[in-house]
C-alpha cells in the first residue's frame, strides 16, 4: 500500500491538534466565553493525543498505545457530540451520552485486560466509533439550523459511521485478519476518517462562525429595538417641551414692557427664567433636529416650497419677530422644507445666543448667480479667520461659547444635502453672517 496506518494516524493526530489550535485562536480573537467551541477544542486535542498513541506504536509497547488511545478516543467522540448538541441547541442527550461513554471505557478497559483476540477488538473498537459517527450524523442531520453546512457535515459523519458498521461485517466473516483484503479494509476507515477530520473541523469553525454571526444579528436587532423606541420618546418628548417653552418665552418677552412696575429683585429672576427657556428652546430643536437626520438617512423629501413663507413661519415663532429684509418674489423650490425650518432655527438661535446685547438677529435672502443665499447675521462678537470653518464641525464648541456644538453642523448637513453649502461672513461693523447657499431649482 503506497499510505499505511502509521502515517495516516500521524496525519490524523496533528490534525486534530492544529484545529485545536485553531479554536483557541479563534476563540481569544472574539473575547467572549463559548462554550461549545471550548468543548470541541478539547475533544480535538484528546483526539490528536489517541491518533499520535497510534503512530507511536512501533516505538513504545503495542498494548500500552493501544489502550490508551482506544481508551481516549470513546470521550474524545462524546465530546465533539457535545459540542454538536450544544451548538446546535439540542436536549435531553447528557446523561446518554455519559452512560454511553463510561460503558465504552469500561468495556475496552476489559477487552484489554483480559487480553482478547485482535479481531474481536477491532469489532467492537468499530462498533464504538460507528455509534458516536451515526449519533453526530442524526444530530447535524436533524438541525434546522445551518442549512448545507450541516447537512454535509452529517453525511460525511453518516459515511464514516457506515464505513466502521461495513468493517464489522468483514471482521465477523474472515478468520484472519492479517490477509490482503482485510488490509485494505483496514486502512480504509483510516483514509476517511483523515479527510472527514479536515470537513469536520473547517465545518465546525464555520457553524461558530454562522452561530456567532447569528448572535450578534440578533443583538443588533435589540439594539435597534431599543434606540428606536428610545428616538420615539426623546422626539416627543422635544416637541412637547418645545411649545411651553416658546410659550414661558413669549411671555417674559410680553412682561419686559412692564419694566416700570417690576422691581429689580424681580427683573434678575426674569432673565434667569428667560435663560433657562431659550436654552430648554434651543436643546428641543437640536434633538428634533437630529431625529430628524438619522430617520432621513441622507435622502430628502422634497417639495415645491415657497422659500419666503417658509421663512416668514421661522421668523414669527420669535418675540420679538425677526428682523427681515431683502425678501422679493422668489420661484418655487423643490426642498425639504422640515429641514430648511430646522437649519434656520438653529441659525437664529446661535445669532441670539451670541448677540443677547446687541440687537436682534437680521434674517435676509438673495439671489447670487445661481445660487439663492438665505442670511442671518447678528451683532455679536463675531468669528475669526481661522475658525470659520471648524465651527460646522460636529461638537466644536468655542471656548466661551455656549451650546452643544451640534447646532451649526446640522445647518451644513442640510445644505449640502439640498447640493449647497454653509459658511460665514463678517458683518459689518461688527458680528457675523451665516449663510446658507442652495441652488436655484
Amino acid at each position: 500500500m503506497l499510505i499505511d496506518v502509521f502515517t495516516l494516524a500521524l496525519a490524523a493526530g496533528l490534525g486534530n491538534l492544529a484545529f485545536a489550535a485553531l479554536a483557541a485562536v479563534y476563540a481569544r480573537s472574539a473575547q467572549s466565553a463559548y462554550p461549545p467551541l471550548a468543548i470541541w477544542r478539547l475533544a480535538r486535542t484528546m483526539a490528536g493525543i489517541s491518533f499520535l498513541l497510534i503512530w507511536l506504536r512501533p516505538v513504545i509497547p503495542a498494548w500500552l498505545s493501544m489502550t490508551l488511545s482506544h481508551i481516549l478516543l470513546p470521550p474524545a467522540w462524546a465530546l465533539e457530540f457535545a459540542a454538536y448538541a450544544s451548538l446546535l441547541s439540542f436536549t435531553g442527550w447528557r446523561r446518554p451520552l455519559i452512560s454511553l461513554t463510561i460503558l465504552a471505557m469500561t468495556a475496552q478497559v476489559g477487552l484489554h485486560v483480559f487480553e482478547v483476540g485482535r479481531r474481536l477488538d477491532l469489532i467492537y473498537f468499530s462498533a464504538m466509533n460507528g455509534i458516536y459517527f451515526v449519533a453526530m450524523a442524526a444530530v447535524l442531520l436533524l438541525s434546522d439550523r445551518h442549512g448545507r453546512l450541516a447537512r454535509m457535515m452529517g453525511f460525511t459523519n453518516g459515511l464514516l459511521g457506515l464505513l466502521f458498521m461495513l468493517r464489522i461485517l468483514h471482521l465477523v466473516g474472515i478468520d484472519d485478519h492479517a490477509v490482503g483484503g482485510y488490509k485494505v479494509l483496514h486502512a480504509v476507515p483510516w483514509v476517511f476518517a483523515y479527510v472527514i477530520v479536515t470537513i469536520n473541523g473547517f465545518g465546525f469553525l464555520l457553524l461558530s462562525k454562522q452561530e456567532d454571526d447569528r448572535k450578534l444579528r440578533e443583538a443588533l436587532a435589540d439594539v435597534s429595538l431599543a434606540e428606536a423606541e428610545q428616538r420615539q420618546l426623546l422626539s416627543l418628548a422635544s416637541h412637547e417641551f418645545r411649545t411651553p417653552a416658546a410659550m414661558i418665552q413669549a411671555s417674559l418677552d410680553s412682561v419686559k414692557l412692564l419694566t416700570d412696575s417690576i422691581p429689580p429683585a424681580v427683573t434678575g429672576r426674569l432673565e434667569n427664567i428667560g435663560m433657562a427657556a431659550r436654552r430648554l428652546t434651543h436643546l428641543a430643536n437640536t434633538l428634533i433636529a437630529q431625529d430628524r437626520l438619522r430617520e432621513l438617512r441622507f435622502s430628502l423629501v422634497r417639495r415645491e416650497t415657497d422659500l419666503n413663507a417658509v421663512m416668514a413661519r421661522v421668523a414669527e415663532r420669535y418675540v420679538p419677530s425677526i428682523i427681515r429684509q431683502g425678501f422679493t418674489e422668489l420661484p418655487l423650490m423643490a426642498l425639504d422644507d422640515e429641514l430648511l425650518m430646522i437649519a434656520l432655527h438653529n441659525l437664529i438661535d446661535n445669532a441670539l445666543r451670541h448677540s443677547s446685547m446687541g440687537g436682534p438677529p437680521v434674517m435676509g435672502v438673495q439671489c447670487v448667480g445661481t445660487m439663492l443665499e438665505i442670511t442671518v447675521a447678528d451683532q455679536g462678537p463675531g468669528v475669526p479667520d481661522e475658525e470659520k470653518e471648524a465651527v460646522f464641525e460636529r461638537f466644536y464648541r468655542r471656548e466661551t461659547g455656549p451650546g452643544s456644538g451640534l447646532g451649526l453642523s446640522i445647518v451644513r448637513t442640510i445644505a449640502r444635502l439640498h447640493g449647497g453649502d454653509a459658511l460665514i461672513r463678517d458683518n459689518t461693523p461688527r458680528g457675523a453672517v451665516f449663510v446658507i447657499r442652495l441652488p436655484i431649482t
